[in-house]
């Protein structure tokens, strides 16, 4: 698992909250209310801005490019990945108070689907293959701006 190795605890930690999370927005769009829904979008929307978008480049930054250098077959694992980050940020980004319940409950299953893969399989990967080096270009990641975090003076 990829506790076993120190450099991806950061990252192990990341995920059991999001697992917690998937459940805890599940459990809002399952409850259906425009309040739950309401609840749920806030949530989703806090999260994006709070962790997801920077796990997200985290992973893709430091992770898919040098798991292929190692061993490029796993492209299609990490062609997964992509596009459930890519599903996540639609979703996340799209999402308001009134969102339907579906969209909720669509985030909810690719965020704990999307986890449990690179629990199970991604960084099982990764703490086997990567050097030292790489290791360390994991731990010492810094998320680039986003709408989110930039100052928006666009320089």
């Amino acid at each position: 698992m990829a506790g076993d190795r120190p450099e991806l605890e950061k990252l192990r930690r990341e995920h059991e909250q999001a697992l917690l999370l998937a459940d805890r927005i599940a459990a809002l769009a399952a409850d259906g209310s425009e309040s739950s829904r309401a609840q749920g979008a806030q949530l989703v929307s806090e999260y994006y801005a709070q962790e997801l978008e920077a796990h997200l480049q985290h992973e893709e930054q430091t992770l898919f490019a040098p798991l292929l250098r190692h061993d490029k077959d796993q492209f299609a694992l990490c062609m997964r990945l992509g596009k459930d980050h890519g599903a996540l940020r639609a979703i996340a980004t799209g999402i308001h108070a009134d969102t339907p319940a579906d969209d909720l409950d669509a985030f909810a299953r690719i965020l704990r689907d999307h986890t449990r893969l690179e629990d199970e399989e991604f960084l099982p990967l990764v703490a086997s293959l990567f050097t030292p080096e790489e290791l360390e270009a994991v731990v010492n990641f810094t998320p680039l701006p986003t709408a989110a975090t930039s100052s928006g003076n666009g320089r």
